[in-house]
């Protein structure tokens, strides 16, 4: 496994994820067979919509629970950051936008499995996320995205 194949979630984050695998493994196939089942006894399944949507939903079922053991046997229990006079995951950090100082946005720096209650969440593998990291209040950072290349400061640092 490589660094770039870690996900640094909190603990908090890993026992919720481990508990909705679970879920997904028992509750969730017991629905996805009653669902087959139902539509299988609507008849021939060559020709019914019912069937092919509960055998979409499967797949998907599925993908999620693949996503989720693989996320799982390469996440790390990451700290909650107990220094945030820097950009690190688990930080909360607001930027402006150099060019119209009206734009201002605020999130937590953490992987997108991390689903903090109220607050936006930054990937640190993102564009922004990378030029971010290890930066202090007062720095300025320029990315790259798909829109352009924006410029940000970052106005205020603190924990999440």
């Amino acid at each position: 496994m490589t660094n770039g194949d870690q996900q640094f979630l909190s603990a908090e984050a890993i026992t919720a994820l481990q508990s909705e695998l679970e879920e997904l493994k028992t509750t969730g196939r017991e629905r996805m067979v009653e669902q087959i089942r139902q539509a299988r006894d609507l008849g021939d399944i060559t020709d019914n919509a019912a069937y092919e949507t509960a055998k979409q939903d499967q797949a998907m079922l599925e993908g999620r629970i693949a996503r989720l053991e693989e996320l799982l046997k390469n996440a790390v229990a990451r700290e909650a950051p107990t220094d945030s006079s820097h950009v690190s995951p688990g930080v909360k950090v607001t930027v402006r936008d150099v060019d119209d100082s009206s734009i201002e946005d605020s999130f937590i720096l953490a992987e997108p499995e991390e689903r903090v209650t109220g607050a936006r969440v930054l990937s640190p593998r993102s564009p922004l996320g990378q030029a971010l990291l290890g930066k202090k209040v007062g720095e300025r950072v320029t990315y790259e995205a798909p829109g352009g290349t924006f410029t940000y400061e970052i106005v205020s640092l603190g924990s999440a």
